[in-house]
């Protein structure tokens, strides 16, 4: 493995741990003989050193930081705020609802309804779980990492968030030989997802028709942006609900991120209305709090293949514009849209406080 330069690790805004936390590793650290590194970077050894390395694997997630004697708790407070490490909540009991959030990628969901994901629980099902792409050129450079590591990133962000996760396991629109030229159709396309892929298309309505089985609100994302998996994603569903294999009330479509920070996911609502009997969708506020506000950025945190810092900060001050624009919301919330059969559905969830 080649020499790389030690950089510094903080994060802008980290989250302080709670004695009641418990410390979870996050899967970029590479261990050897002689040296630790993270993303492929050599660490300080200052921060980790060869010697902590039996400490590092107690860090899974199954123990409180009080357990620890005070000098192990003190460095894993300094590789938490060096972002080596992630806090996970005590078990909650949650509200008797089932929910499945239905993510394009490994993600996807979290971005966009992380702190509802946090007060209900309930289960992420992965479509295209199977993807590389990632902005790092370690990772760039290998492949079957960067796949194992964005699996990984994912399973650490449901523990955070205490949800269950399923990956279907279809390979991303990015890899597929349909969209090489690209895969954002951008807002408003009228690319025939369907015709393009039908076999893929049809694998993935068998898929959501079984994980959908039960009697679950599903969210679904709308496809600000247009990214082609997206797309798919929330065009099986419809296919599922004109075959009578799911319930119209029970579908609830929430804004993508961070596409939302720089599209119109309005207009995108707007443009389902026809497929949904001509019926405008309507935004309903799902309230955080301040808990669920910095749950949801605890479990963007693992997510360092692909999401910057700088954009989970973005996406959390926009659930706080939405939360203070609106005082019922209570200073943090996510929106979703909902066609008319649902409103009552999503309603409630809304108001019901964990």
């Amino acid at each position: 493995m080649s020499q790389h330069p030690v950089r510094p690790l903080f994060r802008r805004l980290p989250k302080a741990l709670a004695p009641t936390d418990r410390p979870t590793r996050l899967p970029h650290v590479e261990l050897d003989a002689t040296a630790v590194r993270f993303l492929g970077d050599a660490v300080d050894p200052e921060v980790f050193p060869a010697s902590a390395a039996d400490l590092w694997h107690t860090c899974d997630g199954s123990r409180p930081l009080d357990s620890w004697a005070p000098a192990d708790r003190e460095r894993i407070a300094r590789w938490h705020a060096a972002g080596l490490v992630v806090a996970v909540p005590a078990p909650r009991t949650a509200p008797a609802r089932a929910l499945t959030f239905l993510s394009p990628h490994p993600d996807d969901a979290q971005l966009a309804l992380g702190s509802t994901v946090f007060r209900f629980g309930g289960r992420v099902v992965d479509v295209f779980s199977d993807e590389t792409w990632t902005r790092r050129p370690y990772y760039q450079e290998r492949p079957a990492l960067a796949s194992r590591m964005l699996i990984e990133e994912e399973r650490v962000s449901c523990r955070v968030l205490g949800a269950g996760l399923t990956l279907l396991g279809h390979l991303d629109g990015e890899s597929r030989p349909a969209w090489r030229e690209g895969f954002l159709l951008g807002s408003g396309s009228t690319v025939d997802v369907r015709r393009a892929e039908p076999e893929l298309f049809e694998r993935i309505v068998l898929d959501l028709a079984r994980e959908l089985a039960d009697a679950s609100l599903v969210l679904v994302p709308l496809a600000v942006g247009g990214h082609v998996d997206h797309v798919i994603t929330r065009e099986a569903v419809s296919e599922l609900v004109a075959r009578g294999a799911v319930a119209a009330g029970r579908v609830v479509f929430y804004e993508d991120m961070p596409y939302s920070l720089f599209g119109d996911a309005r207009a995108d609502a707007g443009r389902l209305a026809a497929p949904w009997d001509g019926a405008a969708l309507t935004p309903v506020l799902i309230p955080g709090s301040d808990l669920s506000a910095e749950a949801k950025r605890e479990a963007l945190w693992p997510y360092r293949l692909q999401v910057m810092e700088p954009i989970t900060n973005r996406i959390v001050r926009y659930g706080r514009g939405l939360g203070t624009a609106e005082p019922a919301a209570g200073g943090f919330a996510e929106r979703v849209w909902a066609p008319a059969e649902s409103v009552a559905a999503v309603r409630e969830l809304a108001a019901c406080a964990p």
